[in-house]
């Protein structure tokens, strides 16, 4: 039986249906796309902690769903945050590219928000990201379109998508953005709480910290200033503190003339000890540092106030009590000493080889201690500022010179190579030469010991604005980073030391200082573990 026309679909309705099948398959490949696009975004931004990674998920997510030239967002994190404004171009931009679409984002952002926020402010954050390197003359912006970022019924962001080139949008797209844009809200929310807790958390550990804590933004505005470090100035526990009182306060206490000038005088992380009267009198340690975020970026400044009224106390008693056995050891050790050149001079009567061997080790171990003792002295003098120098034109070059020569045969035995590279024309300079060469032989000596066989050791002399510098430069073990600030601390020990089973009393580094310091000068020390350690002192010229 023949089929009637009625059972025949025509050609072209065929070729529609085709065509509609077609079109259906490639919007619903294009739905899944964009639903696999929402589960790893919501995926990914529910792990994240922080504001940068969100936007650059949400930015780079948005890249795979729209056809942008450039996409930027400005989000306020908190009440009393900064706007953070991101821009991400497919092309090189111009700053002034770059800077429209920012007033925009702003004006746009204030029309919504209800907020006013200045054009004109320059330290906000601004990030830029390039995502390919086409170069383009005429950058205007011709199509954009703006979702809002919500939280709890409040805007606290805006995203903004756009082109230089005309571009209209569909429906199904900005519906989408929308979409995305409300998952990124809910993730701001979840990170407003976390951060808020964290906050309050540090707040209340800063508020019962037994040291006082001082903390300002990077315009040296108070930001964090706990009950301890209000008590430890003076101020009631109630009064409203700005910078400007705690300069004032600085001033009256005679700590410093200003917060400014506190950060010159300790322009790196620095301690330093002040006496302070009121309300009672008592020794209290400065430490301040600068403190940077992630990027090394400044972001404030941190003083830490600590009360070591009771350490400074057993300090002086450790000190009195060291320089009491040290007067007292040295009376018998000179009679053990005469006893001991009486019996190697042969005055008590004739001594074996043998004999004579086991007294020249007493005789070396009596030098030992007491140079030991001297130098139990020397720091006990120098903390109860009791070290007299008897200053006079010294030619250093000669000294060094000197001091090498002394010590040559040392580095000889260790096959370690001893030079100078000192400028011809070092100026005389009025020092205590017997101290400064104590300096110099314990820097030299302590290189000598750290530098392994073969090693190099540079002893260097310059002229300098402030007056000569003087450098000890080896090839040695090195010292690791978290002792460079210990090493001039009586009988502190280098850890490293113990591997290489060279001891010592710990007392050399600290004589050192305290000489270079009474002279006036300033005396430091650089190092890389396994690579050598560069010891340097600066004496003024006077």
């Amino acid at each position: 039986m023949l089929n009637t026309s009625s059972d025949i679909i025509p050609i072209t309705n065929q070729e529609e249906i085709i065509a509609e099948n077609r079109h259906l398959k490639e919007e619903l490949k294009q739905r899944i796309f964009e639903l696999s696009i929402l589960y790893e975004l919501s995926n990914a931004i529910s792990y994240t902690l922080d504001y940068d990674e969100l936007i650059h998920l949400l930015v780079d997510s948005l890249h795979r769903v729209v056809n942008y030239d450039f996409c930027a967002s400005l989000l306020i994190a908190g009440k009393d945050e900064k706007p953070q404004i991101s821009i991400r171009t497919t092309f090189n931009p111009e700053q002034s590219f770059l800077e429209e679409i920012r007033n925009n984002l702003i004006i746009k952002f204030n029309t919504l928000a209800l907020r006013n926020i200045n054009l004109e402010q320059k330290d906000w954050e601004l990030k830029t990201k390039v995502a390919g390197n086409l170069i383009v003359k005429e950058q205007k912006v011709k199509s954009s379109f703006d979702v809002p970022l919500f939280v709890r019924d409040e805007i606290v962001g805006i995203l903004n998508i756009g082109s230089i080139r005309e571009i209209e949008y569909p429906e199904e797209t900005i519906k989408l953005l929308y979409t995305i844009a409300s998952q990124a809200s809910g993730a701001i929310e979840r990170l407003q709480a976390v951060i808020s807790a964290e906050k309050s958390k540090m707040r209340i550990m800063v508020e019962n910290m037994s040291e006082g804590v001082i903390m300002t933004d990077e315009k040296d505005e108070l930001i964090i200033h706990n009950p301890t470090a209000r008590e430890m100035l003076g101020f009631n526990k109630n009064e409203k503190l700005d910078i400007t009182k705690v300069n004032q306060r600085f001033r009256e206490l005679n700590i410093s003339t200003s917060w400014e000038t506190l950060k010159e005088e300790m322009d790196k992380p620095t301690i330093k000890e002040i006496d302070l009267f009121q309300p009672y009198p008592r020794i209290v340690r400065f430490e301040m540092t600068t403190v940077k975020d992630r990027e090394d970026k400044k972001i404030g400044t941190l003083l830490i106030l600590r009360d070591v009224t009771e350490e400074r106390k057993i300090d002086q008693m450790k000190s009195d009590f060291v320089s009491m056995v040290s007067h007292e050891l040295r009376t018998p050790l000179t009679a053990i000493r005469g006893a001991m050149d009486n019996l190697l001079d042969g005055i008590a009567g004739e001594v074996s080889e043998y004999q004579k061997s086991s007294l020249l080790i007493i005789n070396r171990n009596i030098d030992r201690l007491g140079r030991l003792i001297d130098d139990l002295l020397d720091i006990s003098r120098i903390e109860a500022n009791r070290l007299e120098l008897k200053k006079e034109k010294t030619n250093l070059n000669q000294l060094i010179k000197d001091i090498v020569l002394f010590l040559n045969e040392s580095a000889s035995k260790k096959n370690i190579s001893l030079f100078i590279d000192a400028d011809a024309n070092l100026p005389e300079i009025n020092i205590d030469s017997d101290r400064i060469n104590q300096v110099i032989t314990n820097l030299i000596g302590n290189a000598i010991k750290f530098t392994p066989e073969n090693g190099t050791i540079k002893v260097i002399a310059r002229i300098s604005e402030e007056g000569v510098q003087v450098e000890i430069v080896d090839n040695g073990i090195g010292i690791p980073s978290q002792d460079l600030e210990k090493i001039f601390d009586k009988f502190y020990q280098v850890r490293s030391s113990a591997k290489t089973k060279i001891k010592g009393t710990g007392l050399g580094l600290a004589i050192c200082k305290g000489i270079i310091e009474k002279h006036h000068g300033r005396i430091w020390a650089e190092s890389e573990l396994g690579k050598g350690s560069k010891f340097s002192f600066l004496l003024p010229r006077e």
